[in-house]
């Protein structure tokens, strides 16, 4: 009798049951357990392996087999997966050797006959083009440049192609309202596009929107829905899965591009923080991959001066972008609004920072204590912007970019006596400037979006600016897809500023607001109360107001209020920093021209090594 492995698999666990019959050698069976693992009902006969790493520890298969003249038994899945597997590999370095694009007569003879009707820009048939020479792909073109409208376009080529059948978008909560209103704009027929909220998908849709926590915890669910047919799923803003497999949503997705037959990434800022940020991008569309794309200067503690050019020259091949010129948009002007530390918020300020100058040497360790050090960030913006947040402190909702509990007084310290006061002698300076600059755009018609990483910040805000008739989005203000019936939700605040003449401002949290929304068409005035050390909310933040299809004449203005000798200043540098390196990265220069006025997660409040050695400077009141 021929020994065999029995491979078989486990759908809803997204798992591969391989059984060894009772003629496997020993040796072979402990490599099975070396290579795979040992979990499972009985580790000595039968194990349960997770898809990718299987697929991703699979070549030693073959030869071991042959040597100990043993069969496999396959079930139909299983081996599909895995020729999937081995085309995919052999698809990409053919990719990498020879880029290729399909010229626009091409393009539109690949969606000749379908249901796509809108008249793409020149730019975004190129993009098409080249997407369309990939079996996946990604598109870092600009938060603005109409990925949606290019991702439909695309799907529909493949679905008349007969390669796939239905498409699985995970997106923001935010960016849903922009995938259902394309798919009106865009297509002649639409088809029926379904916003997941658990339970059963509806058996008509043929698109389903379903946001990163939610495929996280429906993951059976949704990746039955993408193995009952053949399938095409788009990450939109996948940065926000960059942690990859250490990441609850980041393992899902990755789990998911197994059984998916085309995959394709968006995200205008692929790599806010790091390098690092690529390697789950590219390991979700060409799984198991990343690190045969990537180059190794990417995975260095320290990366070379020029690794930015070297990881430049290694995605090329696998990615599009349009930039933010070729939109053809009027430049928006930038300003820093230097706010004076002064008074009760000034010696607040200085207390605060005395007291956590000497608590953190820098050590191997305290460097990747990243937790309290996100904390210690938290309480200086908090004091660099309203020192009245200090004592309540803490975070309130949980999709918003940081937590961090109430801060904790010493006893003794001065600020015992300091915060008590605050709020009777004191209106925050930044308050001060916003309320001048809000009643001056207000004065002459224009409406104004103003962004704080502070919930509690929004809601006095809310009052300060009342006579405004503000509209609020923030973590603690429900999704209709997840509260239909709420009496307030983030659609209608949304609506009610698109709309209403009476509501002038949007006060809004960037964690909650800042992809997937578009404004450009009712606001072109946004200022910053606060800015984190997180870059790519940052950057899209900025292109809600200043996209694709705004009048191209219209003047849009963007401040950013930084209270001069604190942790603002110290932020404002660090995203420069990050966003250079990101136009770099994408040879795209026009990113570097995004972070400053002049020639100067759901992430983290602090993410990088180069963030904490910012800090620590701050801290000793180094320049």
């Amino acid at each position: 009798m021929t020994a065999i492995l029995s491979i078989t698999t486990r759908h809803a666990a997204a798992e591969l049951d391989i059984r060894r019959s009772q003629d496997v050698p020993e040796v072979l069976w402990s490599r099975v357990l070396a290579e795979w693992g040992t979990d499972g009902p009985d580790p000595a006969q039968h194990i349960y392996v997770p898809v990718e790493r299987f697929l991703s520890q699979l070549d030693w298969l073959a030869p071991a087999c042959r040597r100990h003249q043993m069969g496999i038994e396959w079930d139909t899945e299983a081996r599909a997966l895995v020729i999937a597997a081995q085309t995919q590999r052999s698809s990409r370095q053919v990719l990498a050797a020879a880029a290729t694009s399909l010229d626009a007569d091409e393009v539109q003879a690949r969606l000749a006959g379908g249901r796509f009707s809108r008249v793409l820009k020149s730019f975004q048939v190129r993009d098409l083009g080249r997407l369309l020479s990939m079996p996946n792909g990604a598109n870092f073109s600009v938060p603005g440049a109409g990925k949606t409208s290019v991702a439909y376009a695309l799907y529909e080529a493949e679905r008349l192609a007969k390669r796939v059948g239905r498409l699985l978008v995970v997106a923001p909560l935010s960016a849903f309202d922009s995938w259902i209103r394309e798919a009106k704009d865009c297509f002649s027929i639409a088809p029926e596009v379904a916003r997941y909220d658990g339970g059963a998908i509806p058996r008509q849709a043929e698109v389903c929107l379903v946001n990163y926590q939610r495929l996280a915890g429906s993951y059976g669910e949704l990746s039955a829905w993408v193995r009952d047919a053949p399938s095409h799923v788009i990450l939109d803003e996948a940065h926000r899965m960059k942690r990859g497999w250490t990441g609850e949503w980041g393992r899902a997705s990755l789990n998911l591009a197994y059984f998916a037959v085309r995959r394709d990434v968006l995200s205008g800022t692929p790599a806010p923080q790091s390098f690092r940020d690529l390697e789950a991008l590219f390991d979700f569309a060409w799984p198991g991959q990343a690190r045969q794309i990537l180059p190794p200067a990417v995975f260095e503690r320290s990366p070379p001066a020029d690794a930015a050019a070297r990881v430049a020259i290694a995605i090329t091949p696998y990615f599009v972008r349009t930039t933010k010129s070729e939109l053809s948009l009027r430049a928006p002007k930038r300003e820093v609004v230097q706010v004076p530390l002064e008074g009760l918020q000034r010696d607040i300020y200085k207390a605060l920072r005395d007291q956590y100058a000497g608590q953190f040497p820098l050590s191997r360790r305290s460097r990747t204590d990243f937790a309290k050090m996100g904390e210690v960030v938290m309480y200086l913006l908090e004091a660099a912007t309203n020192p009245a947040l200090l004592p309540a402190g803490g975070s309130q909702y949980d999709d918003i970019a940081f937590r961090h509990p109430p801060l904790e007084i010493p006893s003794g310290s001065p600020l015992t006596d300091l915060l008590p006061n605050y709020a009777k002698y004191e209106t925050p300076r930044k308050f001060v400037e916003l309320a001048k600059f809000v009643k001056a755009n207000s004065g002459a018609g224009r409406k104004t979006l103003i962004w704080t990483n502070f919930v509690r910040n929004i809601v006095v805000l809310e009052k300060l600016l009342a006579r405004y008739r503000p509209a609020i989005i923030h973590g603690g203000i429900p999704s209709e897809v997840s509260q239909p019936n709420a009496p307030r939700t983030r659609e209608t605040e949304l609506s009610r500023f698109r709309t209403s003449p009476d509501c002038m401002v949007l006060i809004a949290n960037p964690a909650a607001t800042s992809e997937g929304v578009s404004l450009h068409r009712e606001c072109h005035e946004a200022i910053y109360v606060d800015r984190t050390f997180n870059a790519g909310q940052y950057l899209q933040s900025i292109d809600r107001i200043h996209r694709l299809g705004m009048d191209p004449e219209v003047e849009t203005r963007i401040r950013f209020l930084v209270t001069d000798d604190t942790i603002d200043q110290v932020v404002d540098r660090r995203i420069a920093e990050k966003v250079e390196r990101l136009g770099e990265v994408l040879s795209d220069a026009d990113v570097s021209t995004m972070s400053l006025p002049d020639d100067e997660d759901y992430g983290p409040a602090i993410d990088t090594d180069e963030d904490l050695v910012a800090l620590f400077s701050h801290l000793r009141g180094e320049s």
